[in-house]
């Protein structure tokens, strides 16, 4: 099996490092496993040159760099536009160390345990452990769930999760418009149309303790506002 990591990091130099040396060590331990690491790196900070680093001695690991900040969904859509058609997962997880790597092994081996097409690593089913996290942040990520569910019916309770796992296959055939944090459940409405299966593996998220969250309230919050506004227009 080839595993292919997109990871959009945006001035994360305290974190790039720590977080490239896990994946590589928990990667490299799983049998029959094949991987390739997508960075795409934007801004100006020493991020670039950290993960060159790793890159100069790994094949596996690639970097798109922009200077200019394009929006976390622009920024994942260059990253997706590179993975190789040879891979059969695509993970996705957040660059801040939120997101542990060393839980990729199981949330790959859910899709086949679990039979399905997308893998959720959720903070919102039983046995997640959440560490941290600022009011504001778990408020607005509740009200954004919460709601989608109700308009939608959504099967999925953590929709803006970015710790994910796709067979590669089924997200070929996804595509999201949104340029910032709301392609993440964007996604997964998109997903659920296309009767794809969705389920939700237990995560232990722990907040940043190092540089600063990139997600302020009022630009995510239209960012998100933006999507389901986008999407009720196209379903009258």
């Amino acid at each position: 099996m080839k595993a292919t990591l997109v990871i959009a990091a945006y001035n994360e130099a305290e974190n790039i490092g720590p977080l490239t040396s896990r994946i590589i060590s928990t990667l490299d331990a799983v049998d029959g496993l094949t991987w390739e690491l997508v960075y795409v790196i934007e801004g100006t900070d020493a991020s670039r040159s950290i993960a060159q680093s790793f890159a100069d001695q790994r094949s596996e690991i690639r970097i798109i760099y922009n200077a200019a900040p394009s929006g976390l969904g622009n920024a994942f859509r260059q990253g997706f536009a590179a993975v190789l058609p040879d891979s059969d997962v695509i993970i996705t997880m957040d660059a801040d160390l939120n997101h542990q790597p060393e839980e990729i092994p199981g949330l790959i081996a859910a899709l086949s345990r679990r039979n399905a097409e997308i893998v959720i690593g959720s903070r919102k089913v039983s046995g997640s452990v959440i560490e941290g996290a600022p009011y504001w942040k778990t408020a607005l990520s509740n009200a954004v769930n919460g709601l989608i569910r109700k308009m939608i019916g959504m099967p999925v309770a953590d929709q803006t999760s970015g710790y994910r796992v796709y067979r590669y296959a089924a997200f070929q055939r996804i595509s999201f418009d949104n340029p910032g944090f709301a392609f993440l459940p964007e996604i997964l409405l998109q997903a659920h149309a296309l009767k794809l299966t969705m389920v939700e593996e237990p995560i232990c998220f722990k907040f940043r303790i190092a540089g600063q969250s990139k997600m302020a309230l009022i630009p995510t919050a239209r960012s998100y506002l933006a999507m389901l506004a986008s999407r009720f227009r196209k379903s009258r």
